[in-house]
């Protein structure tokens, strides 16, 4: 029996738009909710990006965020699992990523920080206009990290490299160090948080919360970042339109995004 349903949002739950929800999906989380089952969204997004899913979809009892580094309660309002990175970590990294990359962005708290908001100097080629004026929204710009930010826990640090060649090269030289698990969601993103802290991590700490087992969870996504919540899960399920090598992760395929693949999952093997 499935407890709890765990969707990663862009790729996966969101349209193309990467901000609606469609009404195949709505109704099929609603009848899931009925029926007992807890929602969760497991996103590489910060919390505050994530309220108009929410709106859309009211039932979500939890949002795990910063690709699994914190959990939110929506019910009590509050985080009750948090794996984040010392400060002196993160920022050891920033002078190397900021020689080749022009745009960084630091989650904290629930929100992210940048040295400036997303336009002309972000690559637009990956991702869609209309998201990007919604994500510059909920980004806080600071003038100098460093001084702005100095002490605090950094949840997930995000930059974007534009260089194919580079982009693989720096993935793969981060990927060896010791301290900070490496992925990505989206193009030529790199992102990083915590050694442990993913989204794999943070759905067994919600299993513990609700006092369910991994085998009873049906994850969904479709990118590198959700591969260990899909590996975690007893029902693991890649969508058609995941890469390959989440696909290969993956137990079950389900339709694309744009087919209302989590609704189709949703029927096949949580309300058969």
């Amino acid at each position: 029996m499935i407890k709890l349903i765990a969707m990663d949002m862009d790729g996966t739950l969101l349209s193309e738009d990467h901000l609606t929800v469609s009404e195949g999906n709505r109704a099929a989380l609603r009848k899931a909710h009925e029926a007992g089952i807890k929602l969760a969204i497991a996103t590489g997004r910060t919390l505050s990006t994530t309220g108009n899913i929410c709106d859309q979809v009211p039932e979500i009892d939890f949002i795990l965020f910063s690709n699994g580094a914190s959990v939110f309660d929506r019910k009590t309002g509050k985080i009750f699992y948090r794996n984040c990175i010392p400060w002196e970590t993160a920022s050891s990294y920033l002078p190397e990523i900021e020689k080749i990359s022009r745009f960084i962005e630091l989650y904290i708290d629930g929100r992210a920080y940048a040295q400036k908001k997303p336009g002309e100097e972000f690559p637009y080629g990956i991702i869609p206009p209309v998201f990007i004026n919604e994500l510059g929204k909920g980004i806080t710009v600071v003038p100098d990290f460093k001084k702005e930010l100095a002490g605090r826990e950094v949840e997930k640090v995000i930059f974007y490299v534009e260089n194919p060649d580079v982009c693989r090269e720096t993935f793969d030289k981060l990927s060896r160090e010791s301290g900070i698990f490496v992925t990505s969601s989206v193009g030529s993103s790199v992102e990083f948080t915590k050694a442990g802290a993913d989204k794999g991590g943070a759905i067994k700490g919600i299993c513990d919360y609700i006092g369910a087992s991994a085998d009873e969870v049906m994850a969904l996504g479709d990118a590198g970042n959700d591969i260990p919540m899909l590996k975690v899960a007893g029902y693991g399920i890649a969508m058609e339109n995941a890469d390959e090598k989440t696909k290969l992760s993956a137990r079950y395929i389900t339709k694309k995004n744009t087919e209302d693949g989590v609704a189709a999952a949703i029927y096949k093997y949580a309300l058969e």
